[in-house]
């Protein structure tokens, strides 16, 4: 299995972004939904994202009443091996909740998953409200950042080009080794990026 986690504070606009790559690997990678779970992560007793990626028709998995990062973790590690056993899917997709710590469940993952070939992270920044996120939560903002191999900068219709280049260089000061890619998730994602994100940590 090659599992991608996705973090980013809430509604940064990651459920646009994951449902854009499920198609990608569905359609481009791997043409058999069979290949692709999405594991959806929702800190409350029901989920509404879940609701939008089942519609399309996509296999989801929901983890309820706390985040996968710390209460949920073994919760977590238990879905995925019983997915191997049972599907062993080419993919999984990891929705956290806006409040997860991407690094604490990769952690957890290396050490208790199995038959896990790679792990991605994907964090998605808010670009539309990123001086106030970094304002109201700076440490969980700048964890979700440099815990990210892949960076996209969401929303930015709603920004102008000066802030755009601040968040970058911002957010490049937080992680310079992840590459950044400015996004808007209304509008359809380059499939280059999602080769980006698809690519194995070998």
């Amino acid at each position: 299995m090659n599992l991608i986690i996705f973090g980013g504070f809430l509604g940064s606009g990651k459920t646009s972004l994951i449902l854009s790559l499920a198609h990608f690997l569905v359609e481009k990678q791997s043409p058999n939904k069979q290949n692709l779970v999405i594991i959806e992560n929702e800190v409350g007793e029901t989920g509404i994202d879940d609701k939008v990626l089942k519609s399309k028709g996509l296999s989801v998995k929901e983890l309820f009443s706390g985040c996968i990062c710390c209460q949920l973790s073994s919760d977590l590690v238990i879905t995925l091996n019983d997915l191997r056993e049972k599907v062993d899917p080419e993919w999984v997709i990891i929705e956290t909740t806006g409040l997860a710590y991407p690094s604490k469940i990769l952690s957890t993952l290396n050490k208790y998953g199995k038959g896990i070939e790679s792990i991605r992270i994907v964090s998605v920044v808010d670009a539309e409200r990123f001086e106030e996120l970094t304002e109201i939560a700076p440490v969980l903002i700048k964890s979700q950042i440099s815990d990210g191999n892949t960076i996209l900068v969401n929303k930015i219709d709603l920004v102008t080009d000066k802030q755009l280049k601040n968040i970058e260089r911002s957010v490049k000061e937080v992680n310079p080794k992840a590459t950044l890619y400015k996004v808007s998730a209304n509008k359809d994602i380059n499939d280059s990026i999602w080769k980006e994100v698809a690519k194995s940590n070998e």
